[in-house]
């Protein structure tokens, strides 16, 4: 093994493919270098080098080898993201037909990471329907101040509002002269209706205007009301903007607003939805958003999934920041940005089938790749190999990593959440009512009285009445999402 040849270049691939592509790749450049085949001259020596290069990449420990020597010779690019895996069980058994197997990844920025703030392009859209007049309208003007005068020069900002149409107030740009861009935010006033749709594209609009190919394109939605006949329509744009770097973060003040459609929207283009239970609070919501965005170091991580003969994703979550289910599609799934003050976590289950042989087997390669502006020395990709050890039994019990115990818990209430509400939409009254009891007495034992407390009255609420409060519903369908991550009355999607 030589760190100095470039074996991937050897075999024509790329450092992050599969062990599936390097013998193809290997079988395809045999047959077209073997010395009896071949008539050029230079064969022979090709060949060797060709039979080199599998006889290390072809060896999953022997490609890891190689791999940390380039690097560590610095003839390799360092990653800019770290990933680390950790497996719920070391050992398999042959002898069982189907097995959960468990994976919990971390993903932060590099230790090492040498980073400056990115430039923001943001865009509020701000309802100002008259259900949002009073305190609630005062303290998102408030909060837009606060937004303004974090801005750095290069930032772009625009402002548009929204009821039963939209209009562009602060047309996007850089450099914003703070006092004016305050003084046109203290103008908002209430009229009109929800007609969401009509925001959400003049936004984007906006934001297209000052896209840079280093910048962070982020819309800020905000509503209290439900929008009708729309829908479709919003989680078509939010999708699209997912696909385009643009990330959205959906607020919902007090309990009239739709949190499925909000929450949908926030999951399709790689964002978060968040819960207000008092106009109070948002303002600090404000500020917390625009300190997560001038953290950003990576706009968009994406994570692939290349999964061995006999085994299967089943369903994967993100566990913090806070949590939510994971889309995948085509064993890829969409995770947003990345910043530096948090990393991600996720918690993903896959089934394995019963392998006849003993002995180690590579089940999968995870990758993680981001879009990391202004980090040319260092790649913006990085991949793990998880691997399950066959054997015919095991003796005594299977001990699971408390972290994955712990996050496996956290994913217990928040399912049960979930089960509830199902059981609610089929009629199912006295099953929802027996889960969220159940709910209450796990969240308890966590030490979340107050969402206990909540989880509780509804409960009572629900078996007298058949129903949940709207304001109920949103509780505990937030606060189950956050479990002692956030402040209990901002709860994060």
């Amino acid at each position: 093994m030589r760190a100095d040849k470039d074996y991937y270049a050897i075999l024509k691939v790329d450092s992050s493919v599969s062990e599936d592509e390097i013998r193809r790749s290997y079988r395809i450049l045999v047959r077209e270098y073997h010395p009896d085949v071949s008539k050029d001259p230079a064969s022979a020596e090709i060949f060797k080098d060709i039979q080199e290069a599998y006889e290390v990449l072809g060896d999953p420990e022997q490609r890891r080898t190689y791999d940390r020597m380039r690097e560590s010779s610095g003839l390799d690019k360092s990653s800019a993201i770290s990933l680390r895996a950790k497996a719920s069980h070391n050992f398999l058994l042959t002898n069982v037909e189907e097995q959960a197997f468990y994976v919990l990844l971390d993903i932060t920025p590099a230790s090492d990471l040498p980073t400056s703030r990115l430039p923001l392009n943001l865009c509020l859209v701000l309802d100002r329907s008259t259900s949002m007049q009073g305190m609630r309208l005062q303290q998102v003007k408030e909060g837009t101040r606060q937004i303004i005068d974090r801005l750095n020069d290069n930032d772009a900002l625009s402002v548009v509002v929204f009821s039963d149409r939209a209009e562009v107030i602060l047309p996007s740009q850089r450099n914003v002269d703070k006092a004016m861009a305050k003084s046109i935010a203290s103008t908002i006033q209430p009229s009109g209706g929800t007609e969401m749709l009509q925001g959400l594209l003049a936004g984007l609009n906006e934001l297209e205007r000052n896209r840079m190919p280093t910048s962070v394109n982020h819309l800020i939605l905000l509503t209290d009301g439900q929008t009708y006949g729309d829908e479709a329509g919003c989680l078509e744009r939010a999708e699209w903007a997912g696909h385009h770097q643009i990330s959205l973060t959906t607020m919902g003040i007090g309990s009239d607003w739709n949190e499925n459609l909000l929450d949908q929207m926030a999951a399709s283009s790689g964002g978060s939805s968040v819960y207000i239970d008092s106009p109070r609070k948002i303002v600090d919501v404000f500020k917390d958003t625009i300190r997560d965005l001038s953290n950003v170091v990576a706009r968009e991580l994406t994570l692939s999934m290349n999964l061995t003969t006999g085994v299967s994703f089943k369903e994967g979550f993100q566990i913090t920041p806070h949590i939510q289910r994971i889309e995948v599609r085509a064993e890829k799934a969409l995770l947003g940005p990345l910043g530096t003050g948090h990393g991600k976590t996720l918690l993903m289950e896959f089934r394995v089938r019963a392998e006849s042989s003993l002995g180690e087997k590579r089940l999968m390669r995870l990758t993680i790749d981001g879009d990391v502006p202004g980090q040319a020395n260092r790649r913006n990709w990085e991949w793990t190999d998880v691997f399950g050890h066959f054997v015919a039994s095991h003796e005594g019990n299977v001990e699971i990593p408390s972290t994955i115990v712990t996050a496996l818990g956290k994913l217990a209430i928040f399912k049960m959440q979930e089960k509830a509400m199902e059981d609610l939409e089929k009629g199912q009254v006295n099953a929802a009512t027996q889960r969220l009891e159940t709910m209450a007495t796990r969240l308890l034992n966590l030490g979340e009285t107050d969402l206990a407390r909540a989880a509780l009255l509804e409960a009572g609420r629900l078996a007298r009445t058949g129903d949940l409060s709207a304001e109920g519903r949103k509780k505990i369908k937030y606060g189950t999402r956050s479990l002692s991550i956030l402040p209990k009355e901002v709860n994060r999607d």
